[in-house]
């Protein structure tokens, strides 16, 4: 019978967080990484964390491609849907309006990558393709993963606290949460009281030394890029 190694899954659950550099301007803060369709895929994904050193944070490239995902990061990469839009929000930011090949090249060779400028983090470590989607209790013996809403009320804190920890020690310039639905979330992580900006289209909050903004997620049917260019360079304004 197919089984997670319950050691290993627990360990990616409790040190993995996202891809990049801490030391970057720029954070980028999800819910959680999609993927993990099948056990097969998951089970890739621990063995390749463990073989490549169960880091904190991993070269997003080097990672996908070592686990079969190539067509993000070759010579014309394929843009991924939620960062596409989010390296538009930091392109404008730095004073861009964005094209398609410019969003195209720093995906390609900027993005998620250790000693550039960013890093994509989540607040929960499993990839999942959807909220409704829930493979980890079939395949692990750990009690709390029987259920996503267990597996939640288990990581959630422990989570949060960590990331505080992390913005605490390294003082990013801009954290830019996505999606709207985990907003409470945000504002415990960030600790800071947010200001919505257009009608509530998004919340900022922070100076010129931090900036912290909660945005609709990517992916959210109807969204134009003209609202993630928006984003960025109303926090150029602050920033300036």
């Amino acid at each position: 019978m197919q089984a997670f190694d319950d050691v290993l899954l627990e360990n990616f659950m409790n040190h993995f967080y996202g891809y990049g550099d801490y030391q970057g301007d720029y954070w980028l803060i999800g819910m959680e990484e999609g993927g993990g369709n099948s056990f097969e895929d998951i089970e890739q994904r621990l063995n390749t964390w463990h073989r490549r050193g169960r880091k904190e944070l991993e070269n997003v490239a080097e990672y996908h491609i070592e686990i079969g995902i190539t067509t993000l990061f070759q010579k014309r990469p394929k843009i991924q849907r939620t960062w596409g839009k989010l390296i538009r929000v930091i392109l404008a930011v730095e004073g861009n309006s964005p094209t398609t090949t410019q969003v195209r090249k720093y995906q390609k060779d900027c993005l998620g990558r250790p000693s550039k400028n960013n890093c994509l983090l989540e607040l929960f470590p499993l990839p999942s393709p959807s909220v409704g989607h829930w493979l980890y209790g079939d395949y692990s013996a750990l009690p709390y993963l029987r259920s996503r809403e267990s597996y939640r009320g288990k990581m959630l804190e422990k989570r949060i606290a960590h990331l505080q920890e992390r913005i605490r020690q390294y003082r990013p310039r801009l954290v830019l949460f996505y999606s709207f639905s985990y907003r409470n979330h945000w504002e415990e992580i960030a600790g800071v009281d947010f200001t919505p900006v257009d009608n509530e289209d998004f919340y900022l909050a922070g100076d010129e030394n931090q900036t912290f903004v909660i945005i609709k997620h990517p992916v959210v049917i109807g969204l134009s890029n003209e609202y993630f260019h928006r984003v960025g360079h109303t926090v150029a304004t602050i920033f300036a």
